[in-house]
């Protein structure tokens, strides 16, 4: 089932996980709360509203319904804190799961990916002799040195962690790479405290709705989130009859 899962595209995997947590939280809002109070409590908000505009010119009046809307809404604040601390928890593990699985594409057997090792200002040895070892070896395609940062292009043909060893005349540092077809990865930057400042991998950031922008805006996994859990939430709560 798992495995299944995680072979969907990632806008699949994202609208599912948002139907998930939609629904736990619009179930738990239910069955946590009064929903005849909330209920009652609203019908008291809108019927004020009316009076609102039956009295809009009363500036005193508007202040006296103002104040028992703003008590009225209080009340409901009050009723869904209870079921939000009961939704933290379930949230925030999905949530964790997504920001540790869905924020990067995999880098595959057979793709060719780079790695920029990006040098401080300050280094003093010659960047021609800074070596880039690679246990399991991988393939380098081409090295290139662009002011202070060195681009590798690389490929491995076979699933696996490989080992990155930089090592230059004041540093020796390394850095996983995981090669794979499952949605998974290590985290393509990793900084240091020495002469050796960064080094990047060229993971693709996911992008759940491919090449569609919103005003120039493409979401990534949080946006892509967002922009489906908030109808999604809404149409659940309407087919529920949640208040």
């Amino acid at each position: 089932m798992i495995d299944w899962f995680l072979s969907l595209g990632y806008f699949w995997i994202i609208l599912i996980l948002s139907v998930v947590v939609s629904l736990i939280t619009s179930l738990i809002y239910k069955y946590t709360t009064n929903q005849e109070e909330i209920k009652r409590i609203k019908d008291d908000i809108k019927k004020l509203r009316e009076k609102m505009k039956k009295h809009r010119d009363d500036q005193k009046k508007l202040m006296e319904i103002n104040q028992e809307m703003m008590s009225k809404n209080f009340a409901v604040m009050k009723q869904s804190l209870r079921s939000m601390l009961f939704s933290f928890i379930p949230i925030m593990i999905i949530l964790f799961w997504m920001a540790g699985n869905l924020v990067y594409e995999p880098i595959m057997p057979g793709e060719e990916f780079t790695v920029e090792a990006f040098l401080s200002e300050g280094y003093t040895g010659d960047k021609d002799e800074v070596v880039l070892s690679i246990m399991p070896e991988m393939q380098v395609v081409r090295r290139v040195n662009e002011d202070n940062v060195i681009v590798w292009t690389l490929r491995a043909d076979n699933k696996g962690r490989y080992n990155l060893l930089f090592q230059g005349e004041t540093f020796r540092e390394s850095k996983e790479v995981l090669v794979t077809d499952l949605k998974d990865y290590e985290e393509p930057i990793q900084s240091y405290d020495s002469d050796l400042v960064r080094v990047v991998v060229s993971n693709k950031v996911v992008r759940p709705f491919g090449d569609t922008s919103l005003f120039g805006w493409k979401p990534g996994w949080l946006g892509a989130y967002i922009l489906l859990s908030i109808p999604l939430s809404i149409l659940l709560r309407k087919a529920l009859g949640v208040a």
